[in-house]
């Protein structure tokens, strides 16, 4: 059996997604105001000053597609070095509540090193009002035609 260490030592990562992992991201946030993303860092990963996280429009095909983005902040304190945050002005946030989007961590060489579950921008009141409505439109019948029945009976 032969292994090539050499080759394997040089390939990329399996997968960087899985090196920040965004925390508790909700289904949707309020438009008119600053938002905060909660993440953690795999004990491998290294950050650097130059690492940024962005706000993607779901389905992007580059790093080039954000929408806002903002630095990540150094963390001094040893015991904070596992939950680090990203904090995102109203003023820059999308304004289209029909897209969704997802918080990407991108490293100084323009690497994806994680990727949120997909959230949108929604007023609380039409959040309610929608689940509301959708909980009572899930409704499963049966159809049977009453020309089917008639020609049934009387064959």
């Amino acid at each position: 059996m032969e292994t090539f260490p050499e080759a394997a030592a040089t390939d990329p990562p399996a997968c960087t997604f899985s090196q920040v992992v965004f925390i508790d991201i909700p289904y949707s946030y309020p438009p008119s105001s600053p938002i905060t993303c909660r993440f953690t860092l795999n004990a491998a990963f290294q950050p650097n000053p130059r690492d940024w996280v962005g706000i993607f429009k779901v389905g992007w095909s580059s790093t080039k597609d954000y929408h806002t983005f903002v630095w990540v902040e150094a963390v001094h304190d040893a015991q904070q070095t596992e939950m680090r945050q990203a904090v995102f002005k109203e003023y820059y946030l999308p304004k289209d509540e029909i897209e969704y989007y997802q918080f990407c961590y991108i490293d100084n060489s323009g690497q994806v090193r994680g990727a949120s579950t997909p959230f949108c921008f929604r007023n609380p009141s039409e959040q309610n009002t929608e689940s509301i409505a959708d909980d009572d439109l899930l409704v499963i019948t049966t159809q049977v035609s009453h020309a089917n029945m008639y020609i049934d009976l009387v064959m």
